[in-house]
Parts: C-alpha cells; sequence; structure tokens
C-alpha cells in the first residue's frame, strides 16, 4: 500500500529551490540547447492559457511545482498529496506540462521511450536521467515566469510567450511533446 505524503505550504513553494540544488539548471542564455523540450511544455501553456484565460503566472508556477512533487515522486517512489495545491487552474497547467514530457501521463510518449533500450522505468538510475532534462526545463520555466510576472504583472509571462513564441503555436488543445532515446 502506498502511503500519500502530505506537503506544507513550505515545502511546496520550495521544491524548485530544491530541485535546482539536485540537478543543474539552464543558465540565461543556454536555452536552445533544451529547445526541444521547452518549446513543447511552453506551447501547451499558452495553448491552454489561450483557451482557459487564466492569465495568471502565480498559477503557471504553482502547476511546475506540483510537476516537479510528480517527478520527485517517480525518482524516490513516493505518492505526494497535492489536493490542496491542484485548483481547477493549476491542474490545466500541470497536465499541459506533463503531457509535454512524462510517459507515465502521455501515451504517445511511453510507445516513443519504451523502444529505447536506455529507458527503464524500474532503474532509479534510468528514471534519474530520463527525468533530468524535463527538470531543468520545468526550473528555467519557473525562472522565466517569475521574471515576466514581476516585470509585466500577473499575466507578464503569457504576454511574453504570445510576443516571442505566438505565432509558432496552433490554436487549440492538442498537447505537444518530446521524447529524448539514445537510439535517434
Amino acid at each position: 500500500m502506498v502511503v500519500r505524503q502530505k506537503i506544507n505550504s513550505y515545502k511546496f513553494a520550495k521544491k524548485p529551490s530544491d530541485m535546482s540544488k539536485k540537478f543543474e539548471t539552464i543558465q540565461i542564455g543556454d536555452e536552445e540547447t533544451y529547445s526541444f523540450l521547452l518549446f513543447p511544455m511552453e506551447s501547451n501553456l499558452l495553448k491552454l492559457n489561450r483557451v482557459k484565460q487564466i492569465n495568471n503566472g502565480r498559477r503557471a508556477i504553482e502547476a511546475v511545482c506540483a510537476c516537479l512533487f510528480v517527478v520527485d515522486g517517480y525518482l524516490n517512489q513516493i505518492e505526494y498529496d497535492l489536493d490542496q495545491y491542484l485548483t481547477e487552474e493549476v491542474e490545466v497547467f500541470v497536465s499541459g506540462l506533463l503531457m509535454a514530457f512524462d510517459p507515465f501521463v502521455n501515451e504517445e510518449i511511453m510507445s516513443i521511450v519504451s523502444s529505447d533500450e536506455t529507458f527503464d522505468a524500474s532503474s532509479a538510475e534510468s528514471m534519474h536521467e530520463f527525468y533530468k532534462t524535463p527538470i531543468k526545463c520545468l526550473l528555467r520555466i519557473e525562472k522565466s515566469i517569475e521574471i515576466w510576472t514581476k516585470e509585466f504583472g500577473a499575466n507578464g509571462y503569457f504576454a511574453f510567450l504570445e510576443k516571442t513564441m505566438g505565432s509558432m503555436v496552433e490554436d487549440g488543445v492538442k498537447m505537444d511533446f518530446a521524447a529524448k532515446i539514445s537510439s535517434l
């Protein structure tokens, strides 16, 4: 029986900081190396924001924190109780982010990575290696949301996304994703 671990508000808000100590972060200017995954993650956020009109960077940061807990749960075989943090708005963004990279949420990704001999869901080392890049991308997105929210208010991050990549992002809710495998 899996026990769900409760999380207090302090630990929830501190998760990005904790994860950045365990994993390297993407430095400003190095985003291009990670664009194969950053783009689907951010385009999903933008698509969902267009449809749901949430327009709130704070909810997007909470979604990043929730995703970090989901991934940390995979890596440490813990199920975190995130219910108190998953408002309807946050859940929308969580689903979009996870659909971009998580094989346990997106069946298309699972079918791709299951053909890769380096992906082994039962191996802690394999899981750590697989989730290293998504974690870095989530941490970079969180920093970007903070920057643009401080600069331009609650909708600053989404205004930034619309201006910089909006023309490349299709309308609708078909989620984009990326899966990096060793055999390619």
